[in-house]
C-alpha cells in the first residue's frame, strides 16, 4: 500500500499544478496508522508562548520533568495545557532536544540562565552536542574565573562594616579600600609619595656630580651627600615599616598575609637599610652590602599597591601561567638543541667563540629573542643556516602564546572596568535613596505646618501626630528595604556576573 502511493505521489503534484490531467481511477488510500492517531497532542504554554508536541516525543526521556509524571503538578484543567513561568526563547533548545535526542547552546544566552533552564527540566548539561559542547566549556570556565575575582572585589567595595566590628576589621577596611575614610585616603597618598621619593632617589645616588676640589673624578650623589640621602631613605624606610606592621596587625590571617606576594615585596624593600645599620664598617663585607643594596629596587613594586593597571597586570600573568610555562618549556627545548647544533657546526673553525655548549646558550638566546648582539656570529655555511632556522623558530615560539596572553589582558580589564562602573552606579542609586528619605520627611512636615492635615472638626493636633508617626514608620521602613535591596542587588550582580 505504502509503495502505492509512493508511485502516485508525483503524478497527483504534478496534476495539481497543470502539468498532467487527473488520473481518471482515483488514488489508493494513504495508509492509515493507528498507533499514531492514538498519540496524543500536548499544548505547552511558556509565558504565555505555546508549544505543541506529541506525547511519545516527552517519553523518551523519562528522567527528565517534561518526560516524567511530575509534569503533572504543572498542568491547567481549565485551559488543558500546562504552563511553565520559564523563559520561552530558551524553551525552544530544550524542546528541540525532546525532538531530535541533541542539545545545542545558544551562545547568544547567558551560561548561568542557560545552566538554570537545564537544572529545572532535569537535564544535565554533559549532553550537549560536540558542535557546542567547547563553547559551552570555554563560557562556563570564564564565568567561574569572573565570579572568583569578583568575589574578591566584592571584598574591596565600599560596603559599610556592621556596627559590632572590631579595630582590626576597620583598620583592614581602610588599608584595602582608602576611600572608605578620609585618614585612610591620606595615608594612601603619603605612602604613595613616599614610595615614588625612594625610588627616585634610588635612580639618583648613581648620578655623577661634580668632584670635590682636590679630587680628579667625579664622586656619585650618593657619596657626595650622603648624609642627606641617608634621611631620606631612613624616613622612607620608616613609613614603609610602620605600614607594614599594621598591616600586619590588622590581617585577617597574619601566617596567609606574610607567605602573600607583596608582603615578601615589602620585607625585601626594607631588610637592606636595617641589614646595613648592623653591619660593620669592613672592607670585606662592604661588597656583599653593595649587592645587598640592589634589593632595594623592589620598593617600585610597591606601586602595585596604588596602581590598577599593574594588579590587572599580575592578574593577566598569574591567568596565563600555563601559557607561560609553555613558552619557557619550548625556549629552553629549542635553545638547547640549536646551541648542540650550533657547536659542531662551528667546532672545526680557528677562533671560533662557540667554545662549548653552555657557551653556545648565549647566541641561541639572542637569536631566538630577535636581539641579535653581534658577538657571536657563525662562520661556516651550515652555522649559519642554522642560525637562520634558529631566528625563524625563535619567532614562531614566541608569537603562539601572544594573541591567549591579550586576551586574558583584555578580559580582567573589562572586569575591573565594569566592577567600577557597578560600584558608582550603586553609590549613585543610594545617595538618591537617602535624599528621598530626606526630601520626603520635609515635604511631610512643611505639608503638616500648612494645614493639611486638619480634620473636619478642626482637632488637627492628635490627628496630625498619628499620622504622622503611621506616615513616618511606614516611609522609613519602605527606604529601608529599599536601601538594603539596592545593597543586595549590587551584591548578587557582582556573584551573577
Amino acid at each position: 500500500m505504502a509503495a502505492g502511493v509512493a508511485t502516485w505521489l508525483p503524478f497527483a503534484r504534478a496534476a495539481a499544478v497543470g502539468w498532467l490531467p487527473l488520473a481518471k481511477k482515483s488514488m489508493p488510500k494513504p495508509p492509515v496508522d493507528k498507533k499514531s492517531r492514538s498519540d496524543e497532542i500536548l499544548i505547552v504554554n511558556v509565558s504565555g508562548l505555546r508549544f505543541q508536541t506529541w506525547k511519545n516525543t516527552l517519553d523518551r526521556y523519562p528522567d527528565t520533568l517534561l518526560g516524567s509524571s511530575e509534569k503533572e503538578f504543572f498542568y491547567n484543567e481549565d485551559t488543558q495545557e500546562y504552563f511553565f513561568d520559564r523563559d520561552p526563547e530558551m524553551f525552544r533548545h530544550i524542546l528541540n532536544f525532546y525532538r531530535t535526542g541533541k542539545l545545542h547552546y545558544p551562545r547568544q544566552e547567558c551560561i548561568q540562565a542557560f545552566d538554570e533552564e537545564l537544572a529545572f527540566y532535569g537535564i544535565v548539561p554533559d549532553i550537549i552536542g560536540d558542535c557546542c559542547m567547547e563553547e559551552y566549556r570555554d563560557r562556563k570556565k570564564e564565568n567561574q574565573e569572573r565570579l572568583a575575582e569578583d568575589t574578591e572585589a566584592e571584598m574591596a567595595t565600599d560596603q559599610p562594616l556592621p556596627p559590632n566590628s572590631t579595630p582590626r576589621e576597620r583598620l583592614w577596611r581602610a588599608f584595602e579600600n582608602p576611600h572608605t575614610s578620609t585618614m585612610a585616603l591620606v595615608f594612601y597618598y603619603v605612602t604613595g609619595f613616599f614610595i615614588a621619593v625612594s625610588v627616585i632617589a634610588n635612580v639618583v645616588e648613581t648620578v655623577p656630580c661634580r668632584a670635590p676640589k682636590g679630587s680628579l673624578k667625579d664622586l656619585p650623589c650618593g657619596e657626595k651627600y650622603s648624609v642627606a640621602f641617608f634621611c631620606m631613605d631612613t624616613a622612607c624606610v620608616l613609613i614603609f615599616t610602620f605600614e607594614y606592621l599594621m598591616r600586619l596587625f590588622a590581617a585577617p590571617s597574619r601566617c596567609k598575609f606574610m607567605r602573600s606576594v607583596m608582603s615578601v615585596i615589602d620585607v625585601v624593600a626594607i631588610m637592606p637599610y636595617y641589614i646595613g645599620l648592623v653591619m660593620p664598617e669592613n672592607e670585606d663585607v662592604s661588597g656583599a652590602f653593595v649587592t645587598l643594596r640592589v634589593f632595594r629596587v623592589f620598593r617600585i613594586f610597591k606601586f602595585s599597591r596604588h596602581s590598577q593597571g599593574l594588579r590587572i597586570l599580575g592578574y593577566t600573568l598569574k591567568s596565563c601561567a600555563s601559557e607561560l610555562g609553555f613558552l619557557l618549556f619550548s625556549l629552553t627545548m629549542a635553545i638547547i638543541i640549536f646551541a648542540t647544533v650550533m657547536f659542531y657546526a662551528e667546532k672545526g673553525t680557528k677562533e671560533t667563540n662557540f667554545t662549548s655548549i653552555p657557551a653556545s646558550f648565549w647566541y641561541t638566546i639572542v637569536t631566538m629573542t630577535t636581539l641579535g648582539y653581534g658577538d657571536m656570529v657563525p662562520n661556516t655555511i651550515a652555522g649559519k643556516i642554522f642560525g637562520s632556522i634558529c631566528s625563524l623558530s625563535g619567532v614562531l615560539v614566541i608569537a603562539l602564546p601572544v594573541p591567549v596572553i591579550v586576551s586574558n589582558f583584555s578580559r580582567i580589564y573589562h572586569q575591573n572596568q565594569r566592577a567600577d562602573k557597578m560600584r558608582a552606579q550603586q553609590k549613585v542609586r543610594l545617595a538618591r535613596i537617602r535624599l528621598a528619605k530626606k526630601g520626603t520627611t520635609n515635604a511631610f512636615l512643611q505639608y503638616k505646618d500648612e494645614g493639611g492635615l486638619q480634620d473636619h472638626d478642626g482637632d488637627s493636633g492628635a490627628l496630625c501626630l498619628k499620622n504622622r508617626s503611621s506616615f513616618e514608620h511606614q516611609h522609613h521602613h519602605l527606604l529601608h528595604c529599599l536601601e538594603k535591596t539596592t545593597n543586595h542587588e549590587f551584591t548578587d550582580e557582582l556573584n551573577l556576573q
